[in-house]
């Protein structure tokens, strides 16, 4: 009888040494796969604020291409209209900037659209892209 007392000891040991690691290992995974989100979530939000400085400046240069004067800008809304304001502007966390610079010859330019934002504590995000506009007016 004292063998099956001590055996039930054990048992009872493992078995709760079992339970923490799988409640341990559920948690790190609920934990990392609301990270994982968040990250992606801001992927998202920062590819959309770039996509949008594209369109910002595409609208820019359909008023004038002469608008687009090589440098650094931010964004804003003036008069129902897109403008260049400041060298980068801000929404929720996010700066984004757009660089205006020379294309491929006098009547092309090329124009980035960053976004940054602080990901995590130890970490900051960066989505960037980059396309080029004609003079269509003038062609």
């Amino acid at each position: 009888m004292t063998n099956q007392k001590g055996f039930s000891i054990v048992e009872i040991l493992l078995s709760s040494a079992m339970l923490a690691m799988i409640v341990t290992a559920f948690t790190g995974a609920i934990i990392y796969g609301e990270q994982i989100t968040q990250v992606a979530g801001g992927i998202s939000r920062a590819s959309f604020l770039a996509q949008e400085g594209i369109e910002a400046t595409r609208s820019i240069r359909d008023q004038s291409f002469s608008n687009l004067i090589n440098g650094s800008y931010g964004l804003a809304v003036s008069g129902n209209k897109w403008v260049f304001s400041g060298n980068s502007d801000a929404t929720n966390g996010f700066v984004r900037q757009i660089v205006v610079s020379d294309g491929t010859d006098s009547n092309r330019k090329t124009i980035t659209s960053t976004v940054i934002w602080q990901e995590t504590i130890q970490r900051t995000g960066n989505v960037g892209l980059t396309t080029e506009f004609s003079n269509w007016k003038n062609n």
